[in-house]
């Protein structure tokens, strides 16, 4: 059997030709495909088989699904099917024929300031709309889960944690529940019952610009327990990027200060603040935080200074 046939076999499904896989995790193998009826490439995310019988996770899946179906923005790549194939349910997406920021970063060593405020702009743009018009929180920003297209379009993937909030002011986390990735995880989302909202992505939107330009995770720890702990301890700082990356400006550190602000109440407080201080920054205007500055999980260094 050619390895066609061999690929072709896990969904058996006639309008999908399997071409190669792309990445997979711990639920979910995600390959490049050709969808005939459609007449394009596309992305293919196929529930394991283990968790394919198990009716809680194929909801779960689902709901992903119908998150991103709603969905419908330049900077967000879009889902077109749900559906099974030889007892596998899998998940039908838009191709993004480029790269994730992880793999750049894997490549690079660390992005320069300005692809980094392309990313922010970018991905503030996807999630203002994703909370403003959906009352999406996305729960799970990281490098892994930002792409760019060959257009140099960036595109923001993988709402499967995403939480609907109906209640644009908030929404208590699932009880006992700790979501997202503990090296970009707000501290919010540590703590049990309390609200999220869009500031809770904007923190982690931070640390992984933070780690994007320097090359340096925000807490580099030895274990997932030191992560976790160092976002909410205000005694737990990281260092000035400057410092690992000299080529930063003052106005990036500065952008970055604000939105790792430990607590939300002082944090930048909405996704157009955000943007707003991307366009400072960018235009070389000093940078006026709109909120005052709180314990942030940056330490800015007072004896750094240099200009573009």
């Amino acid at each position: 059997m050619e390895d066609s046939d061999i690929r072709n076999e896990i969904l058996k499904v006639p309008t999908l030709k399997l071409i190669s896989e792309i990445g997979s995790g711990g639920m979910a193998t995600v390959w490049k495909a050709w969808d005939i009826s459609r007449q394009k490439l596309v992305a293919v995310k196929i529930l394991n088989s283990e968790f394919s019988s198990s009716g809680e996770d194929v909801r779960s899946f689902r709901e992903e699904e119908r998150r991103m179906e709603e969905l419908h923005h330049p900077n967000i790549v879009e889902a077109y099917d749900f559906d099974s194939g030889n007892g596998r349910w899998f998940l039908l997406m838009e191709f993004v024929d480029g790269y994730s920021f992880s793999e750049l970063l894997q490549r690079k060593g660390s992005i320069c300031e300005s692809d980094c405020l392309l990313i922010c702009e970018s991905v503030a743009s996807a999630l203002d709309y994703a909370w403003n018009d959906h009352g999406l929180v996305h729960c799970d920003i990281k490098p892994e889960n930002i792409l760019i297209n060959s257009q140099g379009v960036i595109k923001l993937t993988d709402l499967g944690i995403s939480h609907r909030f109906e209640n644009r002011e908030g929404a208590k986390a699932d009880s006992g529940q700790v979501l997202g990735t503990p090296a970009y995880i707000s501290p919010e989302q540590i703590y049990d019952s309390v609200e999220l909202d869009c500031r809770t992505d904007i923190y982690s939107l931070g640390a992984t610009l933070y780690h994007l330009s320097t090359g340096s995770l925000l807490f580099p720890g030895l274990n997932q327990d030191y992560s976790l702990r160092a976002h909410c301890d205000d005694s737990m700082q990281a260092p000035d990027p400057r410092s690992l990356n000299p080529g930063l400006s003052e106005g990036f550190a500065q952008l970055l200060e604000v939105m790792l602000v430990k607590n939300r109440g002082a944090r930048l407080q909405n996704w157009g603040d955000v943007m707003a201080a991307c366009k400072d920054v960018e235009n070389g205007v000093a940078f006026k935080p709109r909120t005052s500055v709180g314990v942030s999980s940056v330490r800015l260094a007072v004896d750094i200074s240099h200009s573009r």
